[in-house]
C-alpha cells in the first residue's frame, strides 16, 4: 500500500538547487510511503485529472527507477506550472500491475 504526501512549493527546492548539479525549478515534491510488507516501485510518471481532462507528466527527478522497501519513503520532484496545478483536483499514479491509484489534491495547503 502506498501513501502520498503532496507538497507544492516545497522547501526541498533550495536543497536540490544547491546540492544536485544546479537542478532548479523543481517546485512540486511527491513523497511516497510504502505502508505494506512488500517492496514497491516509485512511479516514473504521474497523471493529473479534474474529471474531464487528464495530463500525464514524465519530467520528474530522479528519472531512474526507485524501489521502496516496506515502511520506507521515496520522493520524486518536478517543475509544475502553478496555473496548471490549480486546474486539477486529483493525482494518479499507476502501480506495477497497471492499477491506478488516485490521490486528492488539497490546494489549501
Amino acid at each position: 500500500m502506498i501513501e502520498l504526501s503532496i507538497h507544492m512549493d516545497s522547501d526541498i527546492v533550495e536543497v536540490l538547487e544547491w546540492k544536485c548539479c544546479n537542478i532548479s525549478n523543481l517546485n512540486l515534491e511527491l513523497i511516497f510511503h510504502n505502508t505494506g510488507d512488500e517492496i514497491v516501485a516509485a512511479p516514473n510518471a504521474f497523471t493529473l485529472t479534474n474529471g474531464m481532462e487528464r495530463d500525464t507528466f514524465h519530467n520528474i527527478y530522479p528519472p531512474w527507477p526507485q524501489k521502496i522497501s516496506p515502511r520506507d519513503y521515496a520522493s520524486i520532484y518536478c517543475n509544475m506550472d502553478e496555473a496548471t496545478w490549480q486546474n486539477y483536483h486529483s493525482l494518479i499514479i499507476t502501480d506495477e500491475s497497471g492499477t491506478e491509484l488516485r490521490f486528492p489534491i488539497d490546494h489549501k495547503k
